[in-house]
């Protein structure tokens, strides 16, 4: 592995590592979807549900995690194949989510679920700028009092 190749893996590591912090942060912005994703980027969420595009990944990312009190995101495990401009990633992740205190469901208030997952993405380097172009989220396991709420909200 080559110094340059280290250097690509950094970068491409810093994209998950800063998107994660941001939302762990509540502090993400269109910003910084844009400077982390391709503009017809696609998340895959847990569930299967995708979203297309800065604005929507934004939006609905935004909506998604004003639903808890705090979040904490740990990646890990990194697996980076390189092809020139193309870069195919594996991590794992632990994501613990403490939902927001709730007066319409005060069922929710001081519950958490934590869960497992397998990250796989792919990144595009453009203009020598990594960017994520896919990012899916596949869950291994879950626990916690908050998951029967978060199974009824996931459903369709």
């Amino acid at each position: 592995m080559t110094e340059n190749d280290l250097f690509e893996r950094s970068q491409i590591k810093d994209l998950l590592i800063r998107y994660f912090g941001a939302i762990d942060d509540k502090c993400l912005t269109l910003s910084i979807i844009e400077t982390t994703f391709t503009e017809d980027a696609c998340i895959i969420r847990p569930n299967g549900s995708a979203l297309h595009g800065h604005k929507n990944i934004f939006e609905s990312q935004s909506k998604s995690f004003t639903r808890f009190k705090a979040t904490h995101h740990v990646t890990s495990d990194y697996i980076i194949d390189l092809d020139n401009n193309v870069a195919k990633i594996r991590s794992n992740l632990t994501a613990m989510h403490l939902w927001a205190d709730n007066v319409n469901n005060p069922s929710l208030n001081n519950k958490h679920f934590l869960a497992g997952a397998v990250i796989f993405a792919k990144a595009i380097k453009i203009d020598n700028t990594w960017k994520l172009s896919e990012l899916r989220n596949q869950n291994v396991w879950r626990t916690g009092d908050g998951m029967i709420e978060m199974a009824n909200f996931e459903r369709p």
